[in-house]
């Protein structure tokens, strides 16, 4: 669609990324946006078909791509940081914008409109319990290749019928994810208030491909949905980007909030935090003997007479912390309710934002410290491999190394950032009592922090000799 640019701003506010022009080159320039999206969508297909072409474990330029840059690290660690660029710079996003523009544009069935289509049927089941219960499986390039390759064919399938970028909103494996866990950042767009008053017709509105209506987004303390794709910028000049404080929008009554973003919190803190200190943290130390999905799993294995590329013992980790999370919120938040008298889902959707930073967040721990173990050298050998540079890149630190135990403050910070979001919520809640709601409502980031701290004692003092590779 084409649109007019209108409402030019002459000053800008001081936070406004788009009144800074280096800034505002990096993140609104067409062409800029253009070659980042070019470049992540030729990775995308070249390490699709290397990964095809070279289908043995040899080839570690597609999971480089896939495992080591996209997931986690670029991910994890702008998510929290700069917002959602991660869908900014998607390919399949890139895609979806231009072919859109020739598709069938239905609307999309109400069984299909699910964002949870994606988060459970495809993030949680397709990758997650693959990753816990078959741990080999996604380690091959040629199984990487075909993975993506699905992804991109559907994509484009339900970008050929659909209008909306139903694809991103509904069925992408980390939409919902990723726009849940940017409320996290400093980084927010909104529109000059001003400027809109006298606007009739929203040009942000009508220019965006999602269907959104950036005008609204301040007044509701929502981008739900928003990918930063910058069409509304380049629409009008009443659009702005701005930094504020980490989290802004965690601290405000939500407008309309969405009980998939508080479920994506509680979800993915269950099934990637907790499993992962149990799993990767605790089965890993000298305790592991005596861990209760050890134990299970151990004897599940034994009993059905497994093989040892199938590992049961990650699945029942993943199953005790689903299980963990979920009653505890259930437990805590029913408490709540009676304290308050209202109902279960307000009292849900009033508090279940400040558990946003405790994945996210907390996942920087994990991330940065893997960089200097192992994305760092696999990247750059992957790349090398791939382009036929001729370098060969050594891991920047070894396991173990003392220095490294600096990243895992971030842990702590997730949980009392959790905490301190959490009081500031029950305010919403109702003054009356608000102690006790606090203090009831603080039960999973409290655990949540105990268990990191256990797993860091017992991984300090209870070591065992495990390499553990991702």
């Amino acid at each position: 669609m084409q649109t007019q640019r209108v409402h030019f701003i002459a000053k800008r506010s001081q936070r406004d990324i788009f009144g800074i022009p280096v800034l505002s080159f990096f993140f609104k320039n067409k062409y800029m946006l253009t070659l980042y999206r070019l470049t992540t969508l030729f990775l995308l297909v070249y390490a699709i078909i290397y990964g095809i072409l070279n289908p043995t474990k040899e080839n570690i330029f597609t999971t480089a791509v896939f495992w080591s840059i996209f997931w986690p690290f670029f991910m994890v660690i702008t998510l929290p940081t700069l917002g959602n660029v991660f869908c900014m710079v998607c390919p399949h996003g890139f895609l979806g914008k231009h072919i859109t523009k020739f598709g069938l544009k239905l609307r999309v069935p109400r069984w299909l409109a699910n964002p949870y289509i994606g988060l459970i049927g495809f993030n949680i089941l397709a990758y997650w319990f693959v990753i816990y219960t078959f741990p080999g499986f996604l380690k091959s390039p040629l199984i990487t290749a075909i993975f993506f390759l699905f992804f991109t064919i559907l994509s484009i399938l339900f970008f050929s019928l659909f209008r909306g970028m139903a694809y991103c909103k509904y069925i992408c494996p980390i939409g919902s994810v990723n726009t849940a866990f940017a409320r996290t950042s400093p980084v927010w767009l909104s529109t000059y208030e001003e400027e809109c008053k006298s606007c009739k017709k929203p040009d942000c509105a009508l220019a965006c491909p999602y269907e959104l209506n950036p005008s609204k987004f301040e007044e509701r303390k929502s981008m739900m949905y928003c990918t930063m794709c910058m069409e509304c910028a380049h629409a009008c000049d009443a659009v702005k980007l701005e930094f504020r404080k980490f989290g802004y929008s965690l601290y405000e009554r939500i407008k309309n909030s969405k009980m998939i973003e508080v479920m994506v919190y509680i979800l993915l803190v269950a099934v990637i935090t907790f499993t992962m200190r149990f799993h990767h943290g605790l089965s890993r130390t000298a305790l592991s003997e005596y861990m209760p999905w050890v134990i299970v799993g151990n004897y599940l294995q034994k009993t059905f007479g497994l093989p040892k590329w199938v590992d049961m013992t990650g699945l029942v980790a993943m199953l005790m912390a689903l299980s963990l999370v979920l009653f505890l919120v259930w437990a805590s938040f029913t408490l709540i309710a009676k304290i308050t008298g209202k109902s279960f889902r307000e009292v849900l959707l009033t508090l279940g934002y400040a558990f946003a930073p405790l994945m996210i967040v907390g996942g920087l721990s994990h991330v940065l410290e893997f960089f200097f173990i192992e994305y760092y050298h696999n990247i750059v050998n992957g790349f090398s491999q791939a382009f036929g540079l001729g370098i060969q890149a050594e891991p920047l630190a070894k396991r173990g190394d003392h220095w490294l135990h600096i990243f895992r403050i971030f842990p702590f910070v997730a949980g009392f950032w959790s905490m301190h979001i959490l009081w500031r919520r029950t305010e919403f809640i109702g003054k009356d009592r608000r102690l006790s709601v606090f203090l009831v409502s603080s039960i999973l980031p409290v655990v949540y922090l105990l268990l990191t701290l256990f797993s860091l004692i017992a991984i300090l003092f209870f070591p065992a000799q495990h390499f553990h590779r991702h």
